[in-house]
């Protein structure tokens, strides 16, 4: 009796270290997607700046045309761009922040960003 009840022991524990490696795992594979790498920030960043200052030069352009102001409109839409881009970075920054950091964003620290 004393070697069937090793034997299912030994077959329990192997088990619970199959499952627990299989969890482990798992848990690397999952914080290993997580992470966001510097290369992905910095080209997020300049993407989000970039388009917002070249549609601003866009539209500038298109309005000293169709009106004839130029180049008040380049120069005032051109502010915008640079304005909106500015903004745009802030927000990927603050997202990229809380999905790498929970712990840390302005929501779970109970800080009101807007004040």
């Amino acid at each position: 009796m004393s070697t069937d009840q090793n034997d299912d022991l030994a077959n329990r524990i192997a088990r619970a270290k199959s499952a627990q490696e299989q969890l482990e795992k798992k848990q690397r594979q999952q914080d290993a997607s997580a992470g966001v790498s510097a290369g992905a920030m910095a080209l997020r960043y300049g993407a989000e700046f970039g388009a917002s200052v070249f549609v601003g030069i866009m539209i500038g352009l298109g309005i000293d045309h169709f009106f004839g102001t130029k180049p008040w409109g380049l120069l005032i839409m051109m502010g915008f761009g640079l304005a909106a881009g500015i903004l745009g970075v802030i927000r990927a920054y603050k997202e990229l922040t809380a999905a790498a950091n929970p712990a840390m964003s302005a929501d779970k620290t109970g800080s009101n960003p807007e004040e």
